[in-house]
């Protein structure tokens, strides 16, 4: 028994009760789509609380940065916050790097079956990987690569797409090259835990070089520091914070320049 009909929220017309409390809405396509729309706006309004949370937080701890760069540049910073993480850098495990290696080789032989005229579009790195607004640098390097712990279990999230986007960029391309472009930017130290390129500098790799989700991903808190600072025209005050409090504090001039100041 699918139990009592409700009215689907969208359209009005009739739902079971189980279906609208499984998928929210009575199964209709437009329905479905009205349902993602509703479900963006609320990830949306949540992104930007957790962001002002994180602002308040932080922004007693930085209030000499922001009252610095307000008396030089006359205009009030945008504050934003970002996670941080600091890498616990260890020696490089040559394990680590040889199965890195052969996760590589075994996508090279599947990849190379493929000839590069049948590579479909769907792998072209320029459609997939736009430019990135300006903040994106110092909110990245100042947060210190939280996200790339993660690269550790999923090998530098190097895929089967990810070669054949290589392919498809650079025709000629051939599997030695892959796996040389690899094994020469292997970082003496490594982030323990983390992803086997993530050294002392942050990545190693160029980002050309690396997986696409490494170039495209955003946590919450960078999606809302874009949201918040697209079209501002002042200075942007990055601030990085843990558990322990703000860490790291970078400044950004309208024209993209940045550095890391004392707090």
């Amino acid at each position: 028994m699918d139990g009592p009909e409700r009215p689907c929220p969208y359209c009005g017309g009739e739902a079971t009760a189980q279906g609208l409390d499984v998928i929210g809405h009575c199964g209709a396509p437009l329905c479905a789509m009205a349902r993602s729309r509703a479900l963006a706006e609320e990830a949306g309004v949540e992104r930007r609380r957790v962001a002002e949370v994180a602002r308040e937080a932080v922004a007693a701890a930085v209030a000499p940065v922001l009252e610095r760069v307000e008396a030089e540049t006359g205009e009030a910073p945008v504050l934003c916050a970002v996670p941080h993480r600091v890498p616990v850098l260890v020696p490089a495990e040559e394990s680590r790097r040889a199965d890195f290696l052969a996760h590589v080789a075994a996508l090279c032989d599947e990849a190379f079956r493929v000839e590069e005229a049948e590579i479909g579009a769907v792998y072209d790195r320029a459609a997939q990987e736009p430019e990135e607004p300006d903040v994106v640098g110092p909110a990245c390097a100042s947060c210190r690569g939280s996200c790339c712990i993660r690269g550790y279990s999923q090998m530098a999230f190097v895929k089967l797409g990810t070669i054949q986007g290589f392919r498809r960029a650079e025709p000629g391309l051939t599997r030695e090259a892959l796996l040389a472009r690899y094994q020469a930017h292997f970082p003496d130290e490594s982030s323990e835990g983390g992803c086997l390129f993530q050294g002392p500098m942050g990545c190693s790799l160029p980002r050309s070089y690396r997986a696409g989700l490494c170039n495209t991903y955003h946590c919450e808190l960078l999606d809302a520091l874009i949201e918040e600072t697209e079209g501002a025209e002042g200075p942007v005050v990055v601030a990085a914070a843990d558990e322990a409090g703000v860490q790291v504090v970078s400044i950004m001039a309208p024209d993209g320049r940045w550095e890391e100041v004392e707090h």
